[in-house]
């Protein structure tokens, strides 16, 4: 039978290998890239998801405040998390009522 100290030293070596394996898978994930548009800053951005109805994905919609403009993505394959530009709306021009 195994005796206290034995199981605490295993214990620890179970840790520490698993540790090892976060780190290991951790630092193989690529992080999320994002472009800001010139003269972007901090704040200037809201990001919103909406299910359409009668769809099964969430459509993504930027809006940059900086300069008006909506931005739609909605995916293109939902198992790897690919989306698409779907298109830009100018704000400004939409609420002016122009």
């Amino acid at each position: 039978m195994l005796n206290k100290k034995a199981v605490i030293v295993g214990l620890i070596g179970l840790n520490l290998a698993m540790l090892l394996l976060l780190l290991v898978q951790t630092g193989t994930m690529t992080l999320p890239r994002a472009m800001a548009i010139a003269g972007g800053r901090a704040g200037n951005m809201a990001v919103v998801a909406a299910k359409p109805s009668g769809q099964s994905f969430d459509v993504v919609y930027v809006v940059d405040q900086a300069s008006d403009q909506l931005f739609v993505f909605a995916p293109i394959n939902i198992q790897n998390g690919d989306y698409k530009h779907l298109g830009t709306r100018d704000l400004a021009k939409d609420f002016s009522g122009k």
